[in-house]
Parts: structure tokens; sequence; C-alpha cells
């Protein structure tokens, strides 16, 4: 079984973001369908909706990567033990009690007051970030703006010191991870290299809060995880999933958003009918395009698709978003669209625990961009801007979000608007 011809053309982002997408049609594809891997392998892929909420409830698959064998657990340890249980041994990697515990430890940073208190602050954020692209009349969004903005966002929250805002900006863009490359690839040996460093970065992070613990979610995290019986792996794991889980999403809303307004010039000169439509983009442009993997713990049925223990399950969360079963001309973007329950945070017990704070993020940084940059454009043709490797190859290359990681923009410096 292997996906339908309208469901390949829409693992490519730039096709699933362009009016294109309008004539394709997936309605009698397969909702589940079998992908080979680098490896000679093979990944089974929910892309239907119905079979999506299923896999993401159904306690007949686990996340724990030690269900599919050495193979998988040796895909995501691409670094020294030490280092990758310091990456990968949060929420979003485990089931039942220990999630649950995890999931608490999210939650004690994550508070309301603190959501909201950083919604407030990403307003001046945007506008200092801005200002000096305004000035200029031209910038790389993702550079200047995206990764800065979502970054400063979250660190604020969490109450990190100044150099260790300073540090974490300096790393590139180190999500998503390169998880279908085969081992010793460039990717991965270069995700290697970043994934040492946030390690390095959030120890001492952790080391410096235990020798001066203040009123920061940090010192609460702490202070909870101790309490809890949790070490510090589970803590470090947690602080480097809140971290790439909420400025990974922003930014890729904010390029793959842009990328669908220039197809549509009307909605671009609107920023409020952008804003006030807001759940619709985000049905739409899905920056958390799929899942980990999940296993199979006994033999299954998915509709249609018989699995065995240990075979791997990625959901497409993109996909799911345009299933003809579940929404009316899903490929279609329509703002006035009456929103029914999408996936864009996921389902279930991983439901995205930050997507009041990225729902805030993803609004302010776009509206922003909107009215402060008149006259923004894309600086090079649609078609020649690059997409993340996984957000336009096939299911090999599948990485969890779905962004640009360059945007280069112009618009009329602030000079020319003044005068």
């Amino acid at each position: 079984m292997i996906a339908g011809p309208g469901t390949a053309l829409l693992m490519d982002a730039r096709v699933r973001h362009s009016p294109e997408a309008e004539r394709i049609d997936t309605r009698g594809e397969p909702p589940v369908w079998r992908a080979k891997l680098p490896d000679g392998s093979a990944v089974w892929v929910a892309s239907g909706y119905d079979a999506a909420r299923r896999a993401m409830t159904d306690t007949g698959f686990a996340k724990p990567a030690v269900r599919g064998g050495e193979r998988w657990t040796r895909y995501l340890g691409f670094t020294a033990p030490q280092v990758t249980d310091s990456i990968v041994r949060s929420m979003g990697n485990t089931d039942g009690d220990l999630h649950r515990s995890l999931r608490d430890l999210g939650a004690s940073a994550l508070t309301p007051e603190r959501v909201r208190a950083a919604v407030d602050r990403a307003d001046a954020t945007a506008e200092e970030l801005l200002d000096a692209i305004a000035e200029r009349g031209r910038a790389d969004l993702v550079a200047e703006f995206a990764h800065p903005f979502g970054v400063r966002a979250i660190t604020e929250l969490l109450g990190y010191p100044d150099d260790f805002v300073r540090r974490t900006l300096e790393l590139r863009r180190w999500g998503p991870a390169p998880l279908f490359d085969p081992p010793g690839s460039p990717d991965r040996e270069r995700y290697a290299a970043e994934r040492e460093a946030m390690s390095e970065l959030l120890h001492d992070l952790v080391a410096f809060r235990r020798r001066s613990p203040g009123s920061d979610a940090v010192s609460g995290m702490i202070a909870h995880a101790d309490a809890a019986g949790l070490d510090e792996g589970h803590l470090t794991s947690t602080l480097f999933l809140l971290l790439v889980a909420t400025y990974e999403p922003v930014a890729d809303f904010l390029t793959s958003s842009l990328y669908t307004l220039w197809h549509h010039p009307d909605l671009l000169a609107d920023p409020d009918r952008v804003t006030e439509g807001l759940d619709e983009l985000l049905r739409y442009t899905s920056p958390l395009a799929a899942t980990m993997p999940r296993f199979a713990v006994r033999p299954t049925e998915l509709y249609g698709a018989r699995l065995e223990p240990g075979d791997a399950v990625v959901v497409h969360l993109a996909l799911a978003n345009r299933d003809p079963r579940r929404f009316t001309a899903p490929n279609r973007l329509d703002l006035t669209r009456e929103q029914g329950q999408d996936l864009v945070f996921s389902h279930g017990p991983h439901f995205c625990l930050g997507s009041a704070l990225a729902v805030g993020l993803c609004r302010t940084a776009l509206g922003a961009v909107l009215r402060r940059l008149p006259g923004l454009a894309a600086a090079r043709p649609l078609d020649t801007l690059p997409w993340q490797r996984g957000s336009t190859g096939d299911i090999t290359h599948l990485h969890i979000t779905a962004g640009l990681t360059e945007l280069p923009v112009t618009c009329r410096p602030r000079h020319a608007v003044a005068s």
C-alpha cells in the first residue's frame, strides 16, 4: 500500500501552500500507507484524519523508540549516550505515568500567567526587531526576525539569564532533527554537533540555577523535578522540548503563512482579516507537519493496514488537516471557514502543552510583520525559496516541522514611507 497520487503531491510543502493544491483531490486514496526508508526498511504513514486521531489515542501504539527495536533506538541516538539522554527523554518520547509526570513538569513552567505575560512582551520584541528591518527595507526574515523572535519569547518566559539567551541565539537553527537520514550523513553530523552544544547549554543553565535559584520558571522546574523524583536528563530534555516546540513552529508558521499570502495578495493587504482568521491559516499551514514515530505494541489493523509489533507509524498532521472526508474543500484557504477539530497541535495525551503560547506568538509575529513592513515582497521568485528538506522531499527526509530555511524580503524603507 503506497501513497495515492494526490497525497504524494501534497507531501511537498511548495504545492501544499500554493493555489495548485486546490486542484488536488485525495478522496479514495489510502489514509494509511507504506513508505521506504533509506536503509531499505519501511514506516507506515497515517495521513487520513480519522486514522491520525486513532494512532494518537489508541493504546496499541506507544512512543518510546525502544518499542521499535535497536534500529529505531539507533536512529534517535546519533550522539554520545549522555548527550542523547539530555535531549530525548521528554514527554514527547514517553507514555503512561512517566509522560504524565513530565507533562506536569512542563506545565509548571507554562502557567497561564507566564503565558499571558510572554505574549504581551512579544509585541515589544517584534517592534524592536522590525524597526531595524524597516529602516533598511530588506532582510532575511528567518535569521533576522522569526528565529530571534521565537527564541527570545520562550527564553524570557522561562527566565533565562541574559548570557544564556545570547548563547541560545548564537546556536544555528538546530531543529528539526534529520531523523530518517542514514547514519553518517552530513545533516546528521551537523545536527549531532548542534545537539551537543544545546546539551551543554542546558546543563550549564540547570547548574547555574541550582547555585542561584530565583522566582523564574527554570528554578521552579528544578524544584518540581527534584520533588517528583525526576533526574537531570528528564529536566534538560523538557527544557529542550519547551524551547524547540515554541520557536520552531512559530518561525515555520510565519514563513509558510507569508509564502501562502503572497499567492493571495488581497489578504496580504488586510492584516486584520488575516489575524482574525488565524485558526484557518494554522490549519492550512500546519507548521507542526508530522509527529515523531509511534510503534505498534501488538498486531493491529489501522484503516486497511496490517501492523505487526514494532512497526513504526508517523502521523502526518498537515495531510490529516487536508482530508476531504473531514474538511470541505480542504486545500482552499478560507478565512471564513467554521473551524472544526483540526489537528494543528496534535491530539490526545500528547496534545501540545504550549498551544496557547504558540497561538499568541503566531498572531503577534504575523500581524506585526504585515503592519510594520509596507510593500512586503519576497526578494526571490517564490518557487526558488529554500524549504527544509523534509518539507519538500518524500518520507525518507521527513522533518517534524515544515517551513523555509531562508526568507529574503524587501519592503518600503521607513524613510520612504515617511516622505
